[in-house]
């Protein structure tokens, strides 16, 4: 009699050394395996080629090792060999298995079997192989020949399955070598539906709007590489919009419906996180997006700083330095000393417009004492070096400065996290779809210390209102690179270099994006495969181009496929025109700070000589209040400058007295003045004093020395007896009481 069982053993052995090497073994048998065929068993698992992991499955078809079975499915490849009296029930052992292989020794019939493989339960096995006895009657000296079936899925639109023979295991042998484990769905899916779960998310994902029959049109860089993988495939597609997208995120939303099994497919930008990758399968990465910051900023710096703008601040320092300097070395080499400069200030503005003319090449200076008419050669050799230095200078600038007033300039923008914390930014994010706590783990100081404090907004839009129209504080707002890219280049448009949203190239977190599947989807593999072909053949990319030439903008806020521009996208267009006033404003801007100057300068002198006016009228004003007040000559009343008060009094009432301008050369005898002294010690109310300046021009220095210092002794005198003070200021106001006699001549002073 035949041992059947070592038939059966041979057979699981080769397979098993052919097929399953990569992986670890389970198996697993059922109670009846267990009591009525404990030798096959004890056979098979005796030698076994390979480490191996065993367990038994319970009447209630659970196994009792799930656990460690569990934790080594997820940890390594495994593959599994059945030994299952109902075939039907090989979901509720090991559930969906869309990678491992699964071997299957039925205990059942053959015609059950086939009914398995033409069942929905097969389909949740894509490497299946199934061993099953043959129903043929054979001599009892012979071995019992094992028929190897599998399935082809999906061979109809709705999804079907048949079972396909594979060989017979006969006479120790295979009567046919073919691979046990063929690819399944080569051909595709046959037309099969897929129910595709999608939320708007551009630039994957974009809703357009309902057409006339009520139905959602999508459009998007995800919808297009689906329905090109359709067309590769075989298959079509039903899209639904997923529901609570506005409360949990576009891609939660997805990702929570097809974890539920309610779609096949889900499309919305779905970041691949720990968190989802627990809950639902994703597919081979196909576009990668990174969290970025989005700020207001300016595209070209202001007009009027284009004055400046030719040479760097370095440059400007070096320049003024230099013809500040030359100066000295051209004054010295012309006369040979630097006294004139000292005793002579205003040589340093002859100098400075010098300078000025040089460098703007708009006049000379050409003075009676310049140095450029000097017929010395050290002179002649530094001025014309300085002439050939301005010459390069002036040149340089004039023809940077065109460049500068046409075409802006771009100033810094906010790229990092420092620059966001030394700029004292507000920071805010979506208040769903995961962003309040994607990053609450960070181990960055800075990042951990910018997003400590974020303002969630409702939807992306409120984000963009709030960083354009932010006033008092810095705002930034932290979202989807594609997406800011996307919303930005199709709403908001602007004709101004001065205001305009910039978006940071630093990502503060990569993300990849993927297609979501449920948990153990058949169908997966396959897709994923397509996928990764479409992004190494560059097909991706191409996607992505067409999505932003009949989608996006330009800054002008024309559809790509509708502007004349090439060279991909600018962030300010640029045509040939004439200069106007805002390009030429900082010439305008500089004349006119020089007339705010010179207007400065004036109303200083203008506002210098009302103030003398007002100063001496109130001069004035005090010197007659005293004649109206008759205590004032009861006693004595003090000054505050004799000079000032005294002398104009006597002026006034002494202007008929003697008239001095016809003559200059009168001078005040000796005995004329003893003879006032005598008047004034026997109290005479009048005292006359007469006050020249000795001004013969052919009298002799001393005497009119001596003659000077006489007068004034006299002088003090006469004040100090008449008004009780001396007079102070004679020394200081010696010219001014001098010039003053010289037109009076005569002055009588009244007690």
């Amino acid at each position: 009699m035949v041992d059947q069982q070592a038939y059966l053993v041979k057979l699981l052995k080769k397979v098993t050394n052919d097929y399953l090497s990569e992986c670890t073994p389970v198996i697993l048998y059922d109670t009846f395996t267990e009591l009525y065929d404990n030798l096959l068993l004890e056979k098979l698992l005796t030698n076994f080629p390979f480490a191996y992991i065993h367990g038994q499955i319970t009447d209630n078809y659970e196994l009792k090792v799930k656990t460690t079975l569990d934790k080594k499915a997820q940890s390594s490849c495994v593959s599994y060999i059945l030994f299952m009296k109902d075939v039907m029930r090989s979901k509720d052992v090991i559930g969906e298995q869309n990678c491992n292989k699964v071997i299957v020794v039925a205990r059942s019939s053959q015609w059950r079997v086939i009914e398995f493989l033409s069942h929905k339960e097969s389909q949740n096995f894509v490497n299946l192989l199934v061993i099953v006895k043959s129903g043929q009657v054979v001599p009892q000296n012979e071995e019992s020949p094992y028929i190897l079936y599998t399935h082809k899925l999906y061979v109809d639109a709705i999804g079907s399955s048949k079972p396909d023979v594979l060989t017979t295991w006969m006479k120790g042998k295979f009567t046919r070598h073919v691979n046990l484990f063929p690819k399944k769905m080569v051909y595709g899916f046959s037309g099969h539906r897929f129910l595709v779960a999608v939320s708007h998310q551009p630039p994957f994902i974009v809703n357009k709007g309902r057409n006339e029959n009520g139905d959602n049109i999508y459009e998007g860089i995800e919808l297009r590489l689906i329905e090109m993988l359709a067309k590769r495939f075989n298959f079509t597609t039903d899209y639904k919009e997923a529901p609570d997208a506005d409360v949990m995120g576009s891609g939660e939303a997805v990702a929570q419906m097809v974890q539920k099994r309610k779609a096949n497919l889900g499309l919305g930008g779905l970041y691949i996180t720990q968190d989802r990758i627990d809950r639902i399968a994703i597919s081979q990465w196909h576009s990668q997006d990174c969290a970025v910051f989005i700020s207001l900023t300016s595209t070209a710096l202001p007009r009027y700083r284009a004055i400046m703008g030719p040479f760097h601040w370095t440059v400007w320092l070096a320049v003024t330095i230099i013809y500040m300097l030359a100066i000295f070395p051209l004054t010295f080499s012309y006369k040979l000393t630097l006294k004139g400069l000292i005793t002579n200030p205003e040589e340093m503005e002859n100098m400075f417009w010098y300078v000025f003319g040089t460098f703007t090449n708009c006049f000379t200076f050409s003075g009676t004492e310049a140095w450029n008419k000097s017929d010395k050669f050290t002179t002649r050799i530094l001025i014309g070096f300085y002439w050939l230095f301005s010459i390069i200078i002036t040149a340089c600038y004039t023809g940077s400065i065109i460049a500068f007033v046409t075409i802006p300039i771009y100033p810094a923008v906010v790229d990092t996290v420092r620059q966001l914390l030394d700029g004292r930014y507000q920071i805010g994010t979506l208040d769903k779809g995961g962003w309040p706590h994607l990053f609450a783990n960070s181990s960055d100081e800075g990042t951990e210390k910018l997003l400590r404090h974020l303002d969630l907004v409702p939807d992306v839009e409120s984000g963009l209102r709030n960083t354009t129209k932010s006033f008092i504080w810095n705002y930034a707002f932290l979202g989807s690179r594609a997406q800011l890219d996307y919303i930005v280049r199709t709403n908001f448009t602007t004709k101004s270099k001065r205001s305009i949203l910039h978006i940071s190239e630093d990502c503060l977190a990569p993300f990849n994006i993927g297609v979501g599947y449920p948990k153990n989807s058949i169908y997966s593999e396959i897709l994923d495969v397509g996928i990764l072909l479409a992004l190494q053949a560059g097909i991706l990319n191409k996607l992505k181009a067409d999505v932003e030439w009949d989608m996006m903008r330009t800054a002008t806020g024309r559809l790509l496929a509708a502007s004349s521009k090439v060279g991909g996208i600018k962030a300010l267009s640029y045509e040939d025109r004439a200069l106007n006033l805002d390009d030429t404003q900082g010439m305008f801007l500089l004349l006119g700070a020089g007339f705010l100057v010179g207007a400065g300068v004036l109303m200083s002198e203008w506002l210098g000589g009302c103030f003398m006016f007002c100063k001496g009228k109130k001069r004035n004003d005090s010197v007659s209040s005293i004649e109206s007040n008759p205590r004032s000559y009861e006693g004595r009343t003090p000054r505050e400058k004799l000079n000032s008060i005294q002398y104009v009094r006597m002026r006034n009432r002494l202007d008929s007295t003697i008239d001095l301008e016809q003559n200059f050369d009168y001078e005040v005898p000796r005995a004329k003045r003893v003879q006032m002294k005598k008047q004034e010690s026997n109290g005479e109310n009048h005292v006359n004093c007469v006050v020249h300046e000795v001004a013969d021009s052919h009298s002799s220095g001393g005497s009119k020395d001596s003659d000077d210092d006489d007068f004034n002794e006299e002088i003090n005198k006469i004040f100090e007896e008449v008004f009780g003070e001396k007079n102070v200021d004679s020394d200081s106001s010696h010219e001014e009481v001098t010039d003053t006699c010289d037109k009076e001549n005569v002055i009588e002073t009244t007690t």
